[in-house]
């Protein structure tokens, strides 16, 4: 009904640090349920009573149909009832170009990286690729892959020599290593505050970490 919409366009949708989230009636794969629906920058995650993840590389069509979003997946619709307002503005969100690793690391208009670790995930190499640096007098930030805990003391040593920010690239999962807390907690303690995320590819993600 009318009311059960607006209600639905007043409290369950809002936008986050990495995109949109929704709590709304799902239907995906011809199953219908109540589910938290969230739009990162590269994919659609469901959870509740429907659960699904959606890359939106395999996104051919998007359409606001009233108070619906119906988003098709390959030839599978996936329908969202979001209300008439935020339907468009989901539709508008996932019809826009997404931002490139690049630009989401913040290396355009002439900002370069200067890189510690090894770089061997493809996502990661491509976007780095042509804004580096091997002089740090020259860097804008610094880019830190670390394999172990023990490497983190040398990265925020380096960072605070300079006054670089630092995007510290670690594994995902909760058997990662160094763990999210454990990165967070010393750099913290360096007086490197976080304060931004994004992913990098299925075996990584990116946390910017700035001085205090």
């Amino acid at each position: 009904s009318p009311e059960r919409h607006s209600s639905v366009d007043r409290r369950s949708e809002r936008v986050t640090k990495m995109g949109r989230e929704a709590v709304c009636t799902t239907t995906w794969q011809g199953v219908t349920g109540n589910a938290k629906v969230l739009l990162e920058s590269n994919e659609i995650i469901v959870r509740g009573e429907i659960r699904a993840r959606i890359l939106r590389t395999g996104i051919v069509g998007v359409v606001s149909l009233g108070d619906e979003l119906v988003v098709d997946v390959a030839g599978e619709p996936l329908t969202l009832v979001l209300g008439s307002s935020e339907a468009a503005k989901w539709a508008a969100a996932l019809l826009k170009t997404p931002p490139t690793l690049t630009e989401k690391l913040g290396l355009r208009e002439g900002k370069l990286a200067f890189v510690v670790g090894i770089v061997d995930d493809d996502a990661l190499t491509t976007a780095l690729s042509g804004v580096t640096t091997i002089s740090l007098a020259d860097a804008d930030m610094i880019v830190a892959v670390l394999r172990n805990e023990e490497e983190l003391a040398g990265v925020l040593e380096t960072a605070r020599e300079v006054g670089l920010p630092v995007w510290i690239i670690g594994g995902k999962g909760k058997t990662a290593q160094p763990s999210d807390n454990a990165i967070r907690a010393f750099m913290r303690a360096g007086n490197y505050i976080d304060n931004k995320t994004s992913a990098v590819s299925d075996r990584w993600t990116a946390t910017r970490y700035g001085p205090r």
